[in-house]
């Protein structure tokens, strides 16, 4: 094995200047065994199988003599003959191949068939190898370099869509009879195609892939390119969770079915799936090229040469990931969550708060019941009122206040109003004329109670 001539810092992940370096990736050398699991080839293995036993099947027939004995009346000098009295007929023994009948053209047939079928198997293999794309070592530092420096878009794409039935007139054939009939079928129709993206302004984005070295130490290296994408914490998932949730409950009532789809993508850059690295792509190793392939093919080791191909042929799956959430901040909203209002797809998840709004019976005073409800709290705290007025912000703020009930805050300032002389009563409504915004009186709930039946003019009292 080659050695590691990087100092020892450098080996374990610290630079000269005491900084940590990125993890590295290098290719792996594939063993015999894991190159026939990964590229098996088994068409041209079981073709090849095939034909070597009809190739045996024929050496079999031309290299084997079994005896024969046949009965009949003509002798030819190149047999040995015996004369069986009591029978009076004549029989010859003698020694012969056993597809000398003509037998020995059915294993040719099938090898010729065989043959015919692994020559286009080898055509196509050919074929599928000349579409890769193969590339120099530099130019692969240079696309894994723009991929890691590559903004992601995370993307949704949502197709809502319906059935239609409709109708044709179609020709069937019956005991030589053409007829036509009408046949009934559903046709989708496409009715709305929307996208979108994951916004991670909030998030912030950092790419964590590792560095790739080692190609130069490689004849031949194939690679395979995957992307993806995580999360720090459970914050920025949860943000990604609503904003896909989002996108898809807005499309989902617009027809009848909807498709999703989703992905990631690299803005600006060409990705391949699968590339192969030679140090010299106008000079490749005598294995690869095209000449030795035909020779191994028409000599039936076409299988042969490919395993030695991917032996000698390095792998690595290279794969690019970004991270989301390293500048994630929850109290600095998005400026898309500031104009909208709180929804059922943001407290899917809070068992907490859907408990919550499920069990609140409790309505929002209107505007003439917050003023009733100034006037009982200034009625109710008027002994320590000096001046002779009360300020609606320092009834709001009071928590003992704010936990009271509309219902027995006005039963309170009612029953005083009753026992007061009226000058005391008006005087506690000039003390209510700057009433209390409807924002502080949203946090005084209402309670809506019903008189007796027997009540005299049978209204509702709230």
């Amino acid at each position: 094995p080659r050695r590691d001539s990087r100092p020892c810092s450098e080996r374990d992940g610290i630079g000269p200047n005491g900084q940590r370096l990125p993890p590295q990736q290098q290719p792996v050398k594939q063993s015999l065994g894991a190159c026939v699991c990964r590229e098996s080839h088994w068409r041209c293995l079981l073709l090849s199988l095939l034909m070597y036993s009809c190739l045996g099947v024929v050496a079999w027939c031309q290299l084997t003599r079994i005896t024969k004995i046949s009965f009949g009346a003509a002798l030819t000098s190149s047999f040995t003959s015996t004369q069986r009295g009591s029978m009076g007929g004549h029989s010859m023994i003698y020694h012969d191949s056993p597809c000398s009948n003509g037998y020995i053209y059915i294993p040719l047939a099938f090898l010729l068939m065989l043959y015919a079928i692994y020559m286009a198997e080898c055509w196509h293999c050919r074929a599928r190898s000349e579409l890769q794309c193969k590339v120099d070592v530099d130019s692969v530092y240079e696309r894994v370099l723009r991929m890691r420096q590559a903004q992601p878009c995370i993307w949704w794409k949502a197709i809502s869509y319906h059935f239609v039935r409709r109708t044709r007139q179609v020709t069937r054939y019956r005991n030589g009879d053409a007829y036509t009939t009408t046949q009934v079928y559903h046709e989708r129709v496409n009715t709305h195609v929307a996208e979108g993206e994951f916004d991670y302004s909030r998030c912030g984005m950092k790419d964590v892939s590792r560095e790739l070295r080692g190609l130069e130490e490689h004849p031949a290296t194939r690679m395979r390119f995957t992307k993806c994408f995580s999360f720090t914490e459970a914050g920025p998932e949860n943000d990604y969770l609503n904003q896909r949730a989002r996108f898809f409950s807005g499309i989902e009532g617009l027809d009848d079915y909807m498709e999703a789809r989703e992905g990631m993508q690299l803005k600006n850059v060409d990705f391949r799936d699968n590339l192969i690295a030679y140090l010299d792509p106008d000079r490749m190793p005598w294995y690869s090229s095209q000449v030795a392939f035909w020779v191994a093919a028409l000599l039936m080791l076409s299988w042969p040469l490919r395993v030695l191909i991917e032996y000698r042929t390095a792998y690595v799956h290279y794969r690019v990931e970004k991270l989301f959430g390293l500048e994630y901040s929850q109290s600095s909203p998005s400026p898309v969550d500031e104009d909208r209002t709180l929804g059922g797809v943001d407290t899917l998840d809070s068992t907490e708060m859907e408990w919550h709004i499920c069990c609140n019976r409790q309505l929002i005073p209107s505007y003439s019941e917050a003023v009733l409800i100034n006037m009982a709290a200034a009625d109710s705290h008027s002994p320590q009122d000096t001046e002779g007025t009360s300020s609606s912000n320092c009834v709001l703020l009071d928590g003992s206040q704010a936990a009271w009930s509309y219902g027995a805050l006005q039963s309170q300032g009612s029953c005083e109003q009753c026992s007061e002389p009226n000058g005391q009563a008006g005087a506690g409504r000039r003390r209510s004329e700057s009433p209390p915004t409807y924002r502080d009186a949203r946090f005084f709930p209402v309670l809506i109670t019903r008189r007796p039946e027997g009540h005299e003019d049978g209204r509702e009292a709230r």
